[in-house]
């Protein structure tokens, strides 16, 4: 029989759990499968379709390729690592087999695979509950099923960006900009004002193999010419242009429809003079997509116990409950968006602050006592934002949230009094779920692998490499230089090297270089303690003959363990051969603001082994001061093994393995060559775990009974393309 009738009270939905996460981008996922890990109960709640925020299917190009963070332009070996990374790879291997524009579904399969998590799409959040300063319960409806929630929770995480749910619980937040007097900070404009960074639309453009014509709408915005859109490259019609932003000067939030309505006049009238304003390139493309909803830079940020400021990101503080970090240049795009005559970025020279720790007391309300924040929205001044709003950044909050809700739990404090109490767990166990932070780790004293002897079947040797191709030490500009005014060269444009010095005394350097000339050219080395360094460590120089393939420099110096700089003098018309093959360490110097991905082709004499077996053994996660924490074998053969030995058996329970999966590179489209892809381990010659099919740096491994041994054997047979096996650290618990 067919139903006339329904009951308001059918459509209503009652839940208890220990943690809500609002919000369903990626500082939203990563939040609720860090707590979903840890055993918390989670609910996530998400009121859009697909999963990502503005880097979603909806709202991006799909790929994942806008999870941009501290590892983009020039901070070496700083990719986010943890669940971030995890994501990442999670994404890649999805990708090399037939996925392209699926980020969004990666994500919303990460978030599933979690028995722990309640995952409500397509649900908004419209209010909450609160008494005495703390959040009860929240309120949301879920479009299509008609169904109403009430979702109870003694924890709460705000990754909605633009804050829905910590404004309907009346936490303390800002929304605009603050005047440069309040926290010292020179890249605040003189007064305090309500404008902010804008909204950007994408599109997508596809060539159609033969020319197509374009008909402006009547309603497009007219541009006239080149100098419309000044600093504003628009001649690669392919994935969108970031650029077209609008909205800062207005409410980003209550004129939301507003500014996507003027973006998609913007972004057809662009087209409009793309296609028929002149020569750009595209008389064979068309658009065939424009996303649904704007992507978000700025609105409400939340006040925590502490708010981060500019001095912050560039003096790099200690803080003692730095919980995760940032990188990004500092980038405020101004609040005129495309109407801005200036660059649409921060106005060149960017300002780059490497990388930055995250304090934990940016990350919980100040007046409400059980809400976390995660993502755009934490405490921040809208300077800070410039760095800290970055999708790769936001999800490194939301570890550090998730994580911290399970500490809540054990201990049934606030955020507040975990802070006070309990923030050196919490730190801990950050760094346990592969958490570090560049420049702060933290020490992990029940680490068994510490009190262990570490070998290997063998170690990589420097030796001198065949040069993939040779450059020349006068530098010349490149096409980036020509059209990125943020691409700005140093001052000192001399070719330049990073490398590892293991403390004993250097006899020679032998380089692969190129005389072009027909006469014999003196060549000068210096070693420096960094690039631009004033005092010389060493200096040598050498003759180099008519087509000559080495240049050998003596110097017979006592140099200690640590990272140094190599640098020729400038010498027209000789070159130096280059490698690409990843070696940390050993990068070549910045010639701008992009990373490059190559370093000298040369040895060390006597031989360096720059990557030993003992490295494993390190709290780091990652290369510390200059000097690279992991182990490299030689060549591989059938089997290379890495192995610990007790004077006396130990009790493992847990075996924390990270591979290196490139962390200077951004990898989304292929899986990392360098990570190991089989592997296995033996207690004292006893099978314990094997995997045949890894593409992830961390592996976690909890093995289901404690395991008495006196050795540990990691044994490799097998990487994702590279030739070596590589190991950034063993730990054992």
């Amino acid at each position: 029989m067919y139903r006339t009738e329904q009951s308001r009270e059918e459509f209503k939905r009652e839940v208890h759990v220990d943690l809500v996460v609002a919000g369903g981008g990626v500082a939203g996922v990563i939040a609720a499968v860090a707590a979903a890990r840890e055993g918390v109960k989670t609910v996530l709640i998400q009121d859009r379709p697909v999963l990502g925020g503005p880097s979603s299917s909806e709202c991006s190009d799909g790929t994942g390729k806008m999870m941009c963070g501290a590892y983009n332009y020039c901070n070496r070996n700083a990719r986010e690592a943890g669940l971030v990374e995890e994501l990442r790879n999670f994404h890649s291997r999805r990708y090399v087999n037939g996925w392209r524009n699926h980020w969004s579904l990666s994500l919303r399969d990460f978030v599933e695979k979690e028995s722990n998590i309640t995952l409500l799409m397509n649900t908004a959040l419209y209010d909450c509950k609160c008494e005495n300063g703390k959040i009860i319960c929240v309120y949301a409806r879920q479009s299509g099923s008609e169904l109403e929630y009430t979702v109870f929770a003694d924890n709460f995480i705000d990754a909605t960006g633009d804050g829905a749910l910590g404004y309907r619980a009346g936490a303390d937040f800002r929304m605009g900009r603050e005047g440069r007097a309040e926290f010292n900070e020179p890249l605040a404009p003189e007064q305090p004002d309500t404008k902010t960074m804008g909204t950007s639309i994408s599109f997508r453009a596809e060539d159609v193999g033969h020319p197509i014509k374009f008909e402006a709408p009547e309603w497009a915005y007219k541009i006239n010419s080149d100098d419309d859109l000044p600093f504003r490259m628009h001649n690669n019609p392919t994935s969108g242009y970031w650029w077209l932003e609008y909205g800062g000067e207005i409410n980003t939030i209550t004129d939301n429809e507003e500014i996507y309505k003027v973006l998609r006049s913007v972004l057809f009238g662009m087209w409009d003079h793309v296609k028929n304003g002149g020569d750009h390139g595209a008389e064979n493309y068309a658009i065939s997509w424009v996303a649904p909803v704007g992507g978000k830079r700025e609105s409400r940020r939340f006040m925590g116990d502490y708010i981060m400021h500019q001095s912050d990101l560039l003096e790099h503080p200690d803080f003692p409950d730095a919980i995760a970090y940032g990188g990004w240049p500092i980038d405020i795009h101004p609040p005129e968006g495309v109407f801005s005559k200036g660059h649409p970025g921060s106005t060149p020279p960017f300002i780059f602050p490497g990388t930055f720790p995250i304090p934990f007391r940016s990350l919980y309300s100040r007046n409400i006592s059980n809400l976390m924040m995660a993502g755009r929205d934490i405490s921040v001044t809208h300077v800070a934002l410039g760095s800290t709003r970055l999708i790769a950044t936001c999800g490194l909050t939301g570890q550090a949230a998730g994580t911290a809700a399970a500490l809540l739990k054990k201990y049934g404090c606030t955020p507040r009094e975990l802070y006070q109490q309990h923030i050196g767990e919490l730190r801990q166990l950050l760094q346990k779920r592969d958490g570090v932070i560049p420049g702060f780790p933290v020490s992990l004293s029940d680490d068994l692998a510490k009190k262990a002897k570490v070998s290997a079947t063998g170690a990589f040797a420097l030796t001198m490499e065949t040069p993939e191709r040779f450059i020349p030490l006068v530098a010349i500009d490149t096409p980036t230089k020509k059209f990125d005014p943020c691409d700005v060269a140093p001052n000192d444009r001399r070719l330049g090297m990073n490398f590892v010095w293991d403390g004993r005394t250097l006899e020679k350097i032998r380089i692969a270089v190129k005389n072009d000339s027909q006469e014999e050219k003196e060549l000068t080395l210096r070693i420096k303690s960094g690039f631009f360094a004033a005092e010389d460590i060493a200096v040598a120089a050498c003759k180099v003959a008519p087509g000559a393939e080495v240049a050998e420099f003596d110097f017979n110096f006592a140099l200690a363990l640590g990272s140094y700089a190599l640098i020729f003098d400038d010498e027209p018309q000789i070159s130096v051969g280059v490698s690409s093959t990843h070696l940390p360490g050993f990068e070549r110097k910045l010639d701008g603001c992009y990373l490059n991905y190559e370093h000298f082709a040369l040895e060390f004499l006597p031989i360096q082994h720059p990557y030993t077996p003992e490295r494993v053994v390190n709290d780091c996660g990652r290369s510390a001061a200059g000097v690279p924490s992991l182990w490299m074998s030689d060549v591989m053969g059938e089997r290379e093994a890495l192995k610990l030995n007790w004077d006396a058996p130990v009790q493992l329970k847990e075996v924390d393995i990270a591979f290196d999966t490139n962390l200077d590179r951004i990898n989304l489209d292929r899986i990392a060559p360098e990570c190991v892809k089989s592997f296995c381990l033996k207690a004292d010659g006893k099978e314990i775990f094997s995997s045949d099919n890894n593409s992830q740096r961390f592996v976690h491994i909890v093995l289901p009974e404690a395991v008495a041994c006196s050795e540990l054997a990691l044994e490799i047979t097998g990487t994702w393309g590279d030739e070596r096996a590589r190991v950034v650290y063993l730990r054992c618990f």
